[in-house]
This record gives structure tokens, C-alpha cells and sequence, in this order.
């Protein structure tokens, strides 16, 4: 009896402690604005200055009836709504706890984690008073839509919108921080943007080549390859092979029943996708197109402000997550830019708002700084889609250790180290890049005997499974501190370099380090945590996709495909294999709370899940001079520093991203700043999981 006594008051006091949660999350949430709107009193919102927005490139004011459509104002969570959030997402995560898994609608988390309806009711009020259109409160109620002119933006938020020029292509923007009333600044944030700057897509496009699908050789319009001027093709076999993928697809997990979201500002043609898929074998499985507003087209042709050159990017992503998990629904979520948006982050707010797939993928840049007061924000996006249970993968970003430079047009960094801001939030799983690495990698031209060991080069069958057994792997890294094949400075006479190279560092603004990330790395939120191939050809293996008339025309022999790399490559493709997970068990939200153990749990074992990357750096040539105060940040020495002459920067002696003497960053066993936790074995991965 005492037993049985002793139960029922545990089961009595976990039922009152589980209501007492449910109604703190459930309650109403309290009003903050609470003081009268007195336009004479305003505070400023930091932080929505876009560098590119500055004197140099300003053409004047906009006209002021200058439409400005789907203008998003960021709605902000009350700090102890912010706290309970954390606390949520926590316990949805932790197996055990009662609200494991038991994730929340977009309404469900608008109402618990949302402003009140009154304040909403307030910033509507004030919006409308100053002549906006108000068209819609987002689901989650992040954001309020609307819609207006360039002179009632001046007259309600105290700043002009100018016109800007960057290499010839016209822009919009902010020229002053906006103002807002004091009364509405414990509700209203900010904005998601005020510029139509184009985003860094992290892609490294190589161009054409001709490719037999016997034996997966690719013969390139580039200039580098085997003695033979042959490249192997990552075929979606060799990628299974790699990656151990093949024993989940014999036992039947291949994404079936799953969908994957990719959010993308251009629309594709599905033709081209479903040749890519009957190509190389894969079943017939069209992806689904879903419009937000009104349809971009191919590269963005409708946007009125100018195509947006994204569509290599949509092909890839759609063609290579549905590659890896051939049995997913692929949706492509697509948005057309407008004057101060742009369609990728209107499309990830669909995705999220919409909870259109268990699992996003976004192959899209930024530095933290050059974000701004859009961090936040990007931060609060990605943490509803964990609350509502979707696994977000972000490309860890094209330009080694040295995130805010621009790595398709510098060949050297300037900006020091940094990351990339829609990457680094602890919401989001950051997906690094990596490529194959050959012992013999300084022989130039190496003979076609040398790949023997590696890849099948007299194949017969159709489609290609090349790839003999899974290579050792280093940080894909196209700069001179690359271990590769091919070597730009070299190849150049020393008059060449590139900062290319797979992403990674310390967060400058997550200072907080997650809890599932403490015990690797340093104190604060590190990127990447996952790696995979990302290689564009400097190891001569690259990605194939179909993404130009004439591409995968399966009745000719050799057929035309189109050659890419990068961290856009890596995201998508792990968002196939997150696919082959959720199959398994279920939708995964933060897939980091698992990933991080199990490195932990099974570093020792057999069979890892994970394999360590041990050779190579992500570091990249950087300005340096001998005078410290004109280096470029975290810039160190090197011997036989070559002097490079950029095009847009100038000369300069190159020397290397580091600290001290030692580059930043190198590879090494367990975590590190390169390649994260690793590459994996997705069967162990699975099984483990």
C-alpha cells in the first residue's frame, strides 16, 4: 500500500507540474505597448545599414511613389516569452521529457510565443495610419507585411531610400537607420531587410563538360585534369559509395514518404531535373514548385529590379537532395525579389511560416557583420522552425576562414575572420565542404594509372558507380594551401590566387556556446558541424547537374553536363540523407542535439559515425605587410609570400589567415573549425541515430 500510495502522489504531483508548464506556455501573452504613440518621441532601430549603401555607390534618392512591396517589420518576443522558447525547444529535444517531439504548429507558436493581439492590433493601427497597406501577419507572428511608397517610408520611419550602383547593377536601399515612435519598441524589432542587394549563393561554378556515363569520365572546356585531361564525376552511385548510403537504399530507406524544402529566389524548368534524374538512374520523382507571392522565373527573368543569376543554385540544391534521397518529396519554395526583399528570404519565411517540410535547406551567404540588425531575426526564424520540429541546413559558406570576403571576385581576404550569419545561429545545422585527398596530390597532370586504386576508369555499366571505396577526405580548400592536385598559384606562375575554400570559425555574435555543442571547440557557437564534399575540380572530381538547354540529353554519347562545387552542394545533399533519418524515426527538428552525442558516444567505436578529418586547412591567402597595422585582420606570415594584384583590390604580398604562426584552420581528430565533427558513414549514422 505505501508503494502504491507513494506512485500516485508522483503521478498526482508530475500531472500539476505538467499543467502548471502547459498553461505558462499556453497563457495569453501580456501587452507591451502600454505607452500612448507620441511621434515626437522615437527611438532608432541599428543595424539596417547595408555596407554596400554608402556614399561611393549612392545615385540620389528613390522617387518617392516608388512602390515598396512585402516590406517585412520584425515582431519581437518579450524576454521572458524568450526564455520559455529556449526552455521549450530544450525539452522538445530531450528524450524523456514529456514534451519530447510533441512539436508546435506555426498558430501554436504565434500564440504562446507571439506579441499580443492587442500590440499587433497597435503596430497594424500605426502602419496604416501612415497610408501602409497592411497585407498579412505571418504565421508565428514574426512579421507584419506591408506595403507603401518611398515617400510614406520617409514620412513614418524618418529615412530615405536611395539608389545605389554596384558593378553596374542598380540597387535600392537605406540610406539612414529608420526611426519608429519609443512606444512600440518593446514589440517592433526592426526589419527583415531594406535592401535588394543580392546574397553570396555559395556555388563554384566550373562550366561545361562532356560526360560518359559507362565510366563516369568527364572531359572539361577547363584546363585541368589527368595527364589525360580527364576528370571523374561524382555520380549519384559514387556519392552512395562515399558515404556508405547503399545499405540504407537495399533496406528500403531512401526518403520515402519525406519531404525536403528548398528555399531558392529562382524558379526551375522541372524537364531539366527529370533528366538529371533518368541519367543517372534515379526514379521518377518530379519536385514540387511552390510560389510565394509572385513567381521570379528562371534566374529571377520577372523581377522588375533585374535577373538574379540564382538558377544554377536552384538546380543543384533540388537536383542533389532529391539525388541522395531519391524517394523524398523535393519542393522548391521560390519568391521573386522586390525593391527592398529579396526572394530567398521571403521563400525561407514561407517554408518556416508554412511548415512546408520537416526539412529546409539554403545555400545562401552573409557575414554576421554585414547582416546587421538581420541576424537577430534570422536567428528568431530558424528557432521557430526547431519548435515546430524542422531540421534547417545552411551552407557553412565558399570562403575558407575569412567569411566576409568575396570569394568570387577576390584572390586574396581582407576582412579577417568571420562566418556566415545565416549559418551561425544555434538553430540551424551548418553544413561545411570537403574534397578527396590523393597522397600524390603535388604530381601535376597526374597519369591515369595513379587513380586506379580509387576509381574504376574502364567501367561498363550504366549508370556510372565508379568509385571503388570511400577516399580519405581533407577540408576542400582551392587556395595554394590546399593539398591538391591542382594549384592555381602554381598554374598561374605565382600571378593567381583564390580565397575558395569550405567555411568555418567562431561565431562573432553567439557568444552563448549550445548546450549540445559544450566539450567541442571553443566557448561560443562554432560552424561547421557536419562536412561533406563540396570539391569543384581541384582534386578533378566536382558535381554534375543539368541546368542549361541541352544538358543530360540521355540519346547522345558523350552527354553535356554542367560541372559545380561548394558548401550549396554539401547542404543539400546532407538534407537528403536528414531525410533518410526522419524516415526512420520521425521529424528531428535541431538535428545538432543528436549529431553532437553521438560523436561523443561513438568516437571509439568500430564503426563510427563519423569520420574525422585529420589532413589539411580551410586558411586562405590574406593581405600582409610587414607594417602590422596595415595588414588585413588575422593575416600572418608565410615564406615565399607571392605578390598578387587583384583586380578590384589591388596589388598586395600575400600571407595567410592565422593566429600567431599556426593557420586558422587546420584539420585535426574530433571537432575542428575546417570540417566540424567530420564526414560521415550514413548507414552507421542511421543505425546509430
Amino acid at each position: 500500500m505505501r508503494s502504491l500510495r507513494s506512485l500516485f502522489l508522483c503521478v498526482l504531483a508530475s500531472a500539476l507540474l505538467c499543467g502548471t508548464a502547459a498553461m505558462a506556455q499556453n497563457s495569453a501573452p501580456a501587452a507591451r505597448i502600454v505607452n500612448p504613440i507620441d511621434e515626437s518621441q522615437l527611438t532608432t532601430l541599428k543595424g539596417a545599414m547595408h555596407p554596400l549603401a554608402n556614399a561611393k555607390n549612392d545615385r540620389g534618392a528613390a522617387p518617392g511613389d516608388m512602390q515598396l512591396d512585402r516590406m517585412h517589420l520584425v515582431l519581437t518576443r518579450g524576454a521572458s516569452q524568450e526564455t520559455a522558447l529556449r526552455q521549450l525547444i530544450g525539452q522538445l529535444h530531450t528524450p524523456g521529457n514529456a514534451s519530447y517531439h510533441k512539436w508546435l504548429t506555426p498558430d501554436e507558436f504565434g500564440k504562446q510565443f507571439g506579441p499580443s493581439d492587442q500590440d499587433i492590433a497597435a503596430v497594424e493601427t500605426w502602419l496604416t495610419g501612415h497610408g501602409f497597406s497592411v497585407t498579412k501577419v505571418n504565421s508565428g507572428k514574426q512579421t507584419i507585411e506591408f506595403t507603401g511608397n518611398v515617400a510614406q517610408f520617409r514620412s513614418a520611419f524618418h529615412a530615405q531610400i536611395h539608389k545605389y550602383e554596384v558593378n553596374g547593377q542598380t540597387h535600392y536601399a537605406n540610406a539612414g537607420d529608420p526611426q519608429i515612435p519609443a512606444a512600440l519598441a518593446p514589440v517592433v524589432g526592426g526589419f527583415v531587410s531594406l535592401n535588394n542587394f543580392q546574397l553570396k549563393h555559395p556555388i563554384s561554378v566550373l562550366g561545361k563538360a562532356t560526360y560518359d556515363p559507362k565510366t563516369d569520365k568527364a572531359t572539361p572546356e577547363w584546363t585541368w585534369g589527368t595527364s589525360a585531361g580527364v576528370n571523374f564525376v561524382l555520380s549519384p552511385g559514387d556519392y552512395a559509395v562515399q558515404y556508405d548510403i547503399v545499405p540504407l537504399y537495399t533496406a528500403g530507406i531512401n526518403g520515402s514518404g519525406q519531404a525536403i524544402a528548398i528555399v531558392n529566389p529562382s524558379n526551375i524548368n522541372i524537364g531539366l531535373v527529370n533528366q538529371f534524374r533518368s541519367l543517372f538512374g534515379l526514379p521518377v520523382n518530379p519536385p514540387q514548385v511552390i510560389i510565394d507571392g509572385s513567381d521570379p522565373g528562371v534566374n529571377g527573368i520577372n523581377n522588375p529590379y533585374g535577373q538574379n543569376g540564382w538558377a544554377v543554385e536552384a538546380y543543384l540544391d533540388v537536383e542533389w537532395a532529391g539525388a541522395v534521397a531519391p524517394g523524398a518529396t523535393i519542393d522548391l519554395v521560390t519568391a521573386a525579389d522586390t525593391a527592398l526583399e529579396s526572394g530567398i528570404i521571403l521563400a525561407a519565411e514561407h517554408a518556416v511560416y508554412g511548415n512546408v517540410a520537416p526539412i529546409i535547406s539554403v545555400s545562401v551567404g552573409e557575414c554576421e557583420a554585414d547582416l546587421g540588425s538581420s541576424n537577430s531575426f534570422i536567428n528568431a526564424l530558424w528557432e521557430q522552425a526547431a519548435a515546430q520540429g524542422i531540421t534547417v541546413m545552411i551552407s557553412s559558406d565558399d570562403n575558407g576562414s575569412a567569411g566576409c570576403d568575396n570569394f568570387d571576385t577576390q584572390e586574396y581576404a581582407v576582412g579577417g575572420q568571420a562566418v556566415n550569419g545565416f549559418s551561425s545561429t544555434p538553430y540551424n545545422v551548418s553544413v561545411g565542404g570537403t574534397d578527396f585527398y590523393y597522397s600524390f596530390y603535388q604530381t601535376q597532370n597526374a597519369p591515369l594509372s595513379d587513380f586506379a586504386p580509387y576509381w574504376n576508369t574502364s567501367s561498363a555499366q550504366m549508370p556510372a558507380v565508379s568509385l571503388k571505396a570511400p577516399i580519405t577526405e581533407q577540408p576542400w580548400n582551392d587556395s595554394q594551401y590546399g593539398l591538391n592536385l591542382f594549384n592555381l598559384l602554381t598554374a598561374s606562375g605565382d600571378t593567381e590566387s583564390t580565397i575558395v575554400a569550405g567555411s568555418g570559425g567562431p561565431s562573432a555574435i553567439y557568444t552563448t556556446k549550445p548546450s549540445w555543442q559544450t566539450g567541442f571547440g571553443d566557448g561560443v557557437r562554432d560552424l561547421p558541424d557536419v562536412s561533406l564534399f563540396a570539391a569543384n575540380g581541384s582534386n578533378y572530381s566536382f558535381y554534375p547537374i543539368c541546368a542549361d538547354d541541352g544538358d543530360c540529353q540521355t540519346g547522345s554519347n558523350p552527354i553535356q553536363i554542367f560541372g559545380v562545387g561548394g558548401t550549396s552542394a554539401s547542404a543539400p545533399s546532407f538534407a537528403g540523407i536528414m531525410a533518410l533519418v526522419n524516415q526512420k524515426y520521425g521529424r528531428q527538428g535541431q538535428a545538432d542535439f543528436v549529431l553532437y552525442p553521438l560523436k561523443k558516444q561513438f568516437s571509439s567505436a568500430a564503426q563510427p559515425p563519423f569520420h574525422d578529418v585529420t589532413v589539411g586547412t580551410n586558411s586562405v591567402p590574406c593581405a600582409y605587410s610587414p607594417t602590422a597595422s596595415l595588414d588585413s585582420p588575422d593575416c600572418i606570415a608565410v615564406s615565399s609570400a607571392p605578390t598578387i594584384t587583384d583586380p578590384y583590390l589591388g596589388p598586395a604580398t600575400e600571407g595567410q589567415i592565422g593566429t600567431g604562426t599556426t593557420p586558422d584552420y587546420n584539420a585535426k581528430a574530433g571537432y575542428n573549425l575546417a570540417t566540424g565533427l567530420g564526414t560521415i558513414d550514413a548507414n552507421v549514422l542511421v543505425t546509430d541515430w
